[in-house]
């Protein structure tokens, strides 16, 4: 491997991990549990963007964990997440750790983007139609404003006084 393949390899890239930590934990001990991923992280030179703490939650199914050598099964647990800047090398450390912790029953460590690096639960997000060019936004508008969206009901002439009659004393009624 020469001098530049060691520098990409180095090169830090963006990761998020989700975790479910074991609903048995008091939320104190499930918020020490995601400090110590950080500092886990830090300590690898890792920089963090934004995280989510972890939250008691219903599990979508069933999942099962081996805890003290017998299967146990948990239907809720702490859901949470970080998205933090690490070196690809380290990736693999990071996940051997979590692996042999019996506190945290599923785990899941992906690479994202830096355009992916805002949370956003709380702001709506509006997106743009990709078809239209932004030199097409005018002429989009122009066509837009010739379309008449009047609402005409004409039906209501067509019928005769009679019919208008009955209807507005079974309004009436009602």
């Amino acid at each position: 491997m020469n001098e530049n393949e060691s520098m990409m390899s180095d090169e830090k890239k963006i990761y998020e991990i989700s975790f479910i930590f074991d609903n048995r934990l008091t939320e104190e001990k499930a918020l020490d549990k995601a400090e110590s991923l950080k500092k886990d992280i830090a300590s690898f030179e890792g920089s963090f963007i934004s995280e989510e703490t972890p939250y008691m939650r219903e599990l979508s199914y069933e999942m099962i964990r081996v805890v003290n050598n017998v299967n146990t099964r948990f239907t809720e647990g702490y859901f949470g997440w970080i998205k933090f800047e690490i070196a690809p090398s380290f990736i693999e450390e990071i996940n051997k750790r979590l692996k042999l912790d019996e506190e945290i029953i599923r785990f899941l460590i992906v690479k994202t983007t830096k355009e992916d690096n805002i949370f956003t639960k709380d702001i709506p997000v509006m997106k743009a139609d990709p078809t239209i060019a932004p030199s097409q936004k005018d002429d989009v508008l122009s066509i837009n404003s010739d379309i008449d969206t009047t609402n005409q009901d004409d039906k209501e002439e067509d019928l005769d006084e009679e019919v208008k009659k009955d209807l507005e004393e079974e309004i009436q009624d009602l």
